[in-house]
């Protein structure tokens, strides 16, 4: 591989910013986030081949201050300035200098990160998992999800999703008491019964009171991972949670770096790391994100922020990567838009989803769709 990336001499001649119209089908609720539109950013990136890269941002206020336009503002300005007449080949330079003038935006990088895997990923004739150093699977196993809601809805909607052939589905609390987040939880584990693996996320936004009088009803309810149930600050209170071993605990808006990650192996607040690549600002920090962990006997979860065609597969292909996978990904953001991007649609099977097998991210994008989607227009 490295020979061919000697052979090719690519330099990138054009950078586009398209912020996006994107609706989701029916509005999801986590967090303290009701989600009814997205506010998507494609990057397009083309070489003097004229070949095109694509990244996508999916700014979350959740996550990140970025906004739409400031992901806009970003690409145009000073990424432009930097990767203009640059080699799309020299990747891990071009992040590393693109660092400093992004803090605090990982989604804008990680648009970046995604266009420059797909740009040289294309020009090789080879997939962005291969540039990252080859595969581990060649399907990836995915949950469902259900948004935050009235318990009966809840339980009718991880009914529907099974019929994707997910055999586990993740949920939401801490919106409201305790007490209402259990019987949610009981009405669904009521409806799918014993043999379905549920994920439960809280956003953090349990106090630490609140997460031990949990713990138990969730052991009983045979929740299989709690997902941030306590702030990301609550370091003691997360290792005290962790310790107990009654569910197992993943971090989430408490990674965003390999120094999260390091932390949280040193202090044991956590049994595994959620390493979604929109939050961490792309595949290559996600890479390193995954060395730090395994490193620290962390498992690894592949999570998402529900983005489209772009950005999910980009997160397939770095989650066909990691040598394990215990816990089923959450990669299935285009499912829950009105409209996709991608000329194939990404779809379940017996709930898992195939890892693109195209060149770069491996997702061809509907020049049709992106023009319907186009803020702009």
């Amino acid at each position: 591989m490295n020979a061919a990336c000697l052979a090719v001499r690519m330099r990138i001649t054009a950078l586009e910013a398209i912020p996006l119209r994107a609706a989701f089908s029916r509005s999801f609720s986590f967090g303290t986030v009701d989600r009814t539109v997205s506010h998507n950013v494609v990057l397009k990136l083309t070489s003097d081949d004229g070949i095109h890269g694509f990244g996508e941002a999916c700014p979350v206020g959740a996550f990140s201050g970025e906004t739409q336009e400031s992901v806009v503002q970003l690409l145009e300005g000073p990424v432009r300035e930097m990767i203009l007449n640059a080699d799309p080949f020299q990747h891990a330079a071009l992040v590393k200098q693109l660092e400093p003038r992004l803090h605090g935006c990982p989604f804008t990088l990680a648009a970046v990160d995604m266009a420059l895997y797909d740009l040289a990923g294309k020009a090789l004739g080879v997939t962005a998992a291969t540039l990252l150093g080859g595969v581990f699977r060649e399907r990836v196993v995915m949950h469902g999800s259900v948004g935050w809601g009235v318990a009966e809805e809840m339980a009718e909607a991880a009914l529907q999703q099974l019929a994707y052939g997910y055999r586990s589905v993740k949920l939401y609390a801490g919106r409201g008491d305790l007490a209402a987040d259990l019987r949610r939880i009981e009405t669904v584990r009521s409806a799918v019964g014993d043999d379905v693996g549920l994920i439960v996320d809280v956003n953090g936004l349990w106090d630490f009171a609140t997460c031990r009088r949990a713990l138990g009803p969730l052991r009983d309810l045979r929740v299989s991972l709690l997902e941030q149930p306590l702030p990301p600050w609550d370091c003691d209170g997360l290792r005290w949670v962790t310790e107990t071993g009654q569910v197992d605990i993943a971090g989430d808006e408490a990674i965003y770096t390999t120094f999260d990650v390091a932390q949280a192996g040193r202090l044991r607040t956590m049994d595994a790391v959620n390493l979604g690549i929109s939050k961490l600002g792309g595949l290559l920090r996600a890479r390193d994100c995954a060395a730090v962990a395994f490193s620290a006997g962390l498992r690894v979860v592949m999570g998402s922020v529900l983005e489209l065609d772009i950005a999910t597969a980009a997160g397939l292909q770095f989650a066909a990567t990691l040598p394990t996978l215990p816990y089923a990904s959450y990669l299935i953001g285009p499912m829950k838009y009105e409209r996709r991007l991608g000329v194939t649609a990404f779809e379940v099977h017996d709930g898992a989803v195939d890892v693109p097998r195209g060149p770069g991210l491996g997702v061809e994008v509907d020049p049709d769709a992106l023009a319907a989607l186009d803020l702009r227009r």
